[in-house]
């Protein structure tokens, strides 16, 4: 079995055409406990955590498998607030229908019995399964990467969540992102930020990105919990896209 890194996934060659992903996340000082630091319900920390390795592993157009948990809290109490976030991932991932197989809701992981915790901590993994990744459409000079959603972090996460702003992507414009046209690359920004992701996306396709200046404050910015992904689109399909898409969408720059 070969074992290789795909920017934030780890792929394993499982034969010739068949691979299996790996994307992790993690969550620490964020929910409803002692010294959490960042007070949260419990609920949504496990919504948005597991959201982040869904939206990795979909990106890549990989199908979901299996989602596993590692609580650092008890099971009564704050790991069931922490599941019944994961759940609502799970549930609204399914209720999109990225693929003809479900996810199954009956998720499988480890909470902590024996030593009372005063913060709270989890990770989440989500396994993936996709046939021949590598073959993907080419990036050509002049082609755009465009941000859909805002980025965000803490408060501002909440604020959107509880007010509806829309302004953080969902599971349906994801998917829309997978099928349209001219659509080549997706990456989900998370706590590095912007910039970051396009250094990367720079990095895949071996080419340089010149970025617009229209956004400077936006470009620094942290995503937090991925609410946010770049997209690659050829510049003739980037009004399609906006039809498609009900978050904002943000030209960052293009491919030279």
């Amino acid at each position: 079995m070969h074992v290789s890194k795909y920017r934030d996934l780890t792929l394993l060659q499982i034969d010739e055409s068949r691979y299996f992903t790996i994307a992790c996340d993690s969550c620490g000082g964020i929910g409803m406990s002692e010294l959490d630091i960042v007070k949260v319900e419990e609920s949504i920390v496990g919504y948005l955590t597991s959201r982040v390795c869904l939206f990795e592993t979909l990106a890549f157009r990989a199908k979901p498998t299996l989602l596993i948990n590692t609580l650092c809290v008890e099971m009564e109490g704050r790991g069931k607030l922490i599941l019944s976030g994961i759940k609502q991932a799970i549930k609204e991932y399914n209720e999109v229908q990225f693929f003809n197989e479900a996810l199954d809701i009956d998720i499988t992981g480890s909470t902590e019995e024996n030593i009372p915790t005063l913060q709270t901590a989890l990770g989440i993994t989500v396994m993936g399964e996709i046939y021949q990744p590598f073959e993907r459409p080419y990036v050509n000079k002049g082609d755009v990467a465009i941000l859909i959603g805002y980025p965000k972090v803490g408060q501002e996460v909440l604020i959107d969540i509880n007010e509806n702003l829309n302004e953080i992507i969902n599971f349906q414009s994801l998917k829309q992102l997978t099928v349209l046209p001219g659509v080549k690359d997706i990456l989900p920004v998370g706590s590095q930020g912007v910039k970051y992701e396009l250094k990367q996306l720079s990095k895949t396709h071996n080419k340089d990105i010149q970025i617009y200046e229209n956004e400077p404050t936006l470009i620094e910015k942290s995503a937090g919990p991925a609410t946010c992904v770049i997209a690659v689109v050829d510049r003739n399909h980037i009004q399609k896209v906006q039809e498609c898409i009900s978050q904002q969408i943000t030209q960052l720059g293009e491919f030279i």
